[in-house]
């Protein structure tokens, strides 16, 4: 099985479960508690994109929700972001409809 420094994962994947994150220019330290961009909590299946990258021109970019029942496209996915509230701090992806966040999860090809 092949592996990966836990440096060079969050360098080209940004972080995951149990990173620490030091917030802008503050003393203030969190630590990502759940990963939602990973299909069933294993890695290897991460999307990077970029010049010289492996990926293909329309690989991994589907737009419509993932899950039963979810037909819906999305105008617009924001993927691999931190989202910090009250029920956690969390890696997912956000899915947007007419300006308003509609999902949060992992997007992608189902």
């Amino acid at each position: 099985m092949a592996s990966i420094q836990r440096r060079a994962y969050a360098e080209m994947f940004g972080p995951t479960v149990g990173d620490r994150l030091r917030l802008a220019d503050t003393n203030l330290v969190i630590e990502v508690e759940q990963d939602l961009t990973l299909r069933a909590g294993a890695y290897g299946e991460e999307v990077k994109f970029g010049g010289g990258k492996t990926i293909r021109d329309g690989m991994g970019q589907s737009q419509v929700a993932n899950g039963p029942g979810d037909k819906q496209a999305f105008d617009c996915v924001l993927t691999n972001a931190l989202i910090i509230d009250d029920w956690g701090i969390v890696k997912a992806d956000i899915g947007i409809i007419a300006g308003r966040i509609t999902r949060i999860g992992k997007a992608g090809n189902p």
